[in-house]
This record gives C-alpha cells, structure tokens and sequence, in this order.
C-alpha cells in the first residue's frame, strides 16, 4: 500500500470511529521541561525527549535549539503535515512538499524593555507545493488543512492560557 492510501485509510478509519463515538477524540498533552543546567531544559512528553536551550550570547550554551525555533517548527510540520492529509484525502499525491514559517520578533520585550511585546511582532507562512491533479481540488484541500490546523489556531487565534506556582519540587506522582 503506497503511503497516500494509506494516510487515507487511517484518516477515514478515525473520521468513522469519532462520528459513532465523539468522545473518542478528546485527549490531553502534557509536556514538562525541567531546567538541567544554566538555562539549558531537557523537555519531555510520553517516550518524546528534547534538549532546549538559548543562543551562548543569551547566556546559554547552545546544547539545543531555542524554544522560537521549537514553535516555528510546530507551525510549519503541523501545515506540512495536515497538507500532506488533505491532498492524500483527495486523492492527490504532491511530488514536493515545504511549508517555509517565518517570525518576526523584538528581543527586548524577551528582557521587558521599553514596553516592548515579547511575542511575534508578525508571522508568514508558506507553502511551496508541486503536484498534479484538478487545481479546483488542490485549493479545497490546501484550504481544508488550514482549516483544520491545530497549530495554526494556536498561533492566529487566542487560547486560553491558566497557569499556577507551587513552591517545592514536582512529586513523582504528577
């Protein structure tokens, strides 16, 4: 089985099972980073493990990427990803691929300076796509997984954010 039929197979299989059983789609992601040494993190979700670190003129040592390029990252795999689905959905199979995330920032809102916004300031997504089939039926698909990217409405739409401090370490229990 090529791997558009089966990306399809997989996606029609969970589209059937949450249209009979809703709750079956629910779930949770729970990601802990635990800072190891300087400002050096070791992040970890499940059997998933990543190093996280800042640039040495930020006062880190350089071990991983910083926590910017992890969240580009997110975006751009997460629009690569969902196009990859919806054109397999339709049918479609590109011969190349790329989603290309651009962010623009101010670093001294990183240092709270100036009352400068130490979030994006901007950020561009795009797709670089090359692939055969009915451009009618490739512009559903490319606006069906936008439509439906995760990490796109994270970082287009607000959230709901809550967070707590609890003094103490973390029992081995949580």
């Amino acid at each position: 089985m090529n791997h558009q039929k089966h990306i399809q197979n997989a996606f029609d299989r969970m589209a059937h099972v949450f249209k009979k059983r809703p709750a079956a789609a629910l779930g949770s992601g729970v990601m802990g980073a635990r800072l190891v040494d300087g400002l050096r993190c070791v992040a970890r979700e499940a059997d998933w493990q990543f190093t996280i670190d800042m640039p040495a003129e930020a006062g880190g040592t350089d071990s991983g990427p910083p926590p910017g390029v992890h969240g580009r990252a997110a975006l751009a795999s997460c629009l690569a990803i969902g196009y990859g689905i919806c054109l397999a959905r339709a049918g479609i199979t590109p011969q190349s691929l790329e989603v290309v995330v651009q962010a623009d920032f101010d670093n001294r809102g990183l240092l709270g300076m100036a009352d400068i916004y130490p979030g994006y300031l901007a950020v561009q997504h795009t797709l670089y796509l090359e692939c055969d089939g009915p451009q009618d039926t490739v512009r559903a698909a490319i606006e069906e997984a936008q439509r439906c990217s995760p990490y796109l409405h994270i970082f287009r739409d607000a959230q709901p954010v809550t967070g707590q401090v609890i003094f103490g370490p973390r029992s081995r229990t949580e």
